[in-house]
């Protein structure tokens, strides 16, 4: 009996480590799905037009929207953005964390395209 493999559901996932949207332009993280991505994204770059987490945002958008326009199954893709903190360190590790586990709660991905500004993310 040949195993059937199972759905694909793909998380294009933003992460704002150092916490830029809450800071910057008072968004408070998760955000999910494409309207809320993308509202938040042109908040950001409006407040500090330089902001490459603003710019990481619309790639994920982006990437989001392709992936969708070529799929059969456009409902198996999801968008989000997670955000740590302003201090760094763990503290911002165990927020990025939270807001991931409350992601997948809602979206459970068998995949993840991750979409930052840096490496440090």
């Amino acid at each position: 009996m040949p195993k059937t493999r199972k759905e694909e559901r793909v998380l294009i996932l933003c992460v704002d480590r150092d916490n830029d949207l809450g800071a910057k332009a008072e968004i408070k993280t998760p955000l999910q799905g494409r309207e809320e991505n993308l509202t938040a994204a042109v908040r950001l770059a409006l407040r500090d037009p330089e902001e490459p987490d603003a710019n990481a945002m619309f790639e994920a958008v982006r990437i989001y929207d392709r992936l969708r326009q070529e799929s059969e199954t456009p409902e198996n893709y999801q968008v989000a953005t997670i955000a740590g903190s302003e201090l760094g360190d763990v503290g911002a590790d165990r927020k990025l964390v939270s807001q991931l586990t409350e992601v997948l709660k809602t979206f459970p991905a068998s995949d993840v395209i991750l979409v930052t500004d840096g490496y440090s993310d």
